[in-house]
């Protein structure tokens, strides 16, 4: 017999207050721990193993390539005119190799450091491609933790050589907080210590290079603009409103752009060439985080 007043059959287990269906069941009362315990449930899903390995559409991935397009601005313009060569654009490096041939330019180590840089790069190109098709036949698409890594790695890289150019002293460079105004410093060229920070920088431009490739964005080659400009001016449809490979190739082309300029003004600050590579190290870094945690899963995957 029901206690008058009381809560009788409707008293859910536990002293918690319940609620009686329609069919005369008995439904649970809301619990204080939901909150705490779906959030655990959510971080879970966050990192688990499904999740990290999942495929992702490859289409959001142009993102990732535009970032590096203005990274390389940043690197490639504080190398040039630091050291006199670049880390990106192997194009100019093999027109500076064949210049030290004859003397030119006015660079005693010019053919050393070239050789450096086309070497690492083209190692950094070739165990990108030759690591993708071992650990993701499918392509780094297949597989958030790897297509995320691509980028995370070539960030850490900048990082090593912004790690060493900080120390004053280690590093032969230009000096910061200049003006347009300011003699022209004693050019650090002579020194064979230019060479120390090629290895990780033309490595990591390989990789850069080789990540566009293997994702599909030929229309991004990131490193250089020549092909892209040649494809704009290609491109039938230049003027249709939607157009998403040549709005790709203008973005790259304003990305890198900005990053030279960017370049120009952080060398001239305080922060010197440090400045530029903590800069592009860590938008990297970054770029490699968002791509692991946030790139959508692909459809056959959310199936």
């Amino acid at each position: 017999m029901p206690v008058p007043g009381g809560h009788g059959d409707s008293a859910a287990v536990g002293g918690k207050p319940g609620n009686l269906a329609d069919d005369g069941s008995l439904e649970k009362g809301g619990g204080g721990g939901g909150g705490g315990g779906g959030g655990s449930k959510a971080a879970g899903i966050i990192f688990s193993k499904a999740r990290i390995f999942e495929a992702v559409e490859k289409d959001r991935g142009d993102l990732a390539l535009l970032a590096c397009c203005f990274v390389t601005g940043l690197v490639d313009a504080a190398v040039f005119s630091n050291w006199g060569l670049f880390v990106g654009m192997q194009t100019g490096n093999t027109v500076i190799l064949g210049l030290s041939a004859s003397g030119l330019p006015d660079n005693p180590h010019a053919w050393l450091t070239t050789l450096v840089s086309i070497a690492c790069f083209l190692i950094g190109a070739f165990l990108t491609f030759r690591l993708s098709k071992i650990l993701t036949p499918n392509g780094p698409a297949s597989n958030r933790l790897w297509c995320g890594m691509l980028f995370f790695l070539q960030g850490l890289l900048i990082l090593v050589a912004a790690a060493l150019s900080t120390p004053q002293g280690l590093i032969p460079q230009n000096p910061g907080h200049t003006n347009r105004y300011t003699p022209a410093s004693i050019s650090v060229k002579d020194n064979i210590r230019i060479v120390s920070l090629i290895p990780p920088l033309a490595f990591q431009a390989g990789m850069q290079i080789a990540s566009s490739r293997l994702l599909g964005f030929n229309e991004l080659p990131v490193n250089v603009l020549t092909s892209t400009y040649c494809d704009i001016m290609g491109d039938f449809q230049l003027l249709a409103l939607n157009n998403v490979k040549r709005n790709r190739r203008v973005a790259a082309a304003v990305l890198l752009l900005a990053g030279a300029i960017c370049s120009g003004w952080m060398m001239r600050s305080a922060g010197g060439l440090m400045s530029v590579f903590w800069l592009g190290g860590g938008v990297k870094v970054l770029t490699g985080v968002v791509m692991w945690c946030c790139m959508p899963a692909a459809a056959a995957a959310k199936s």
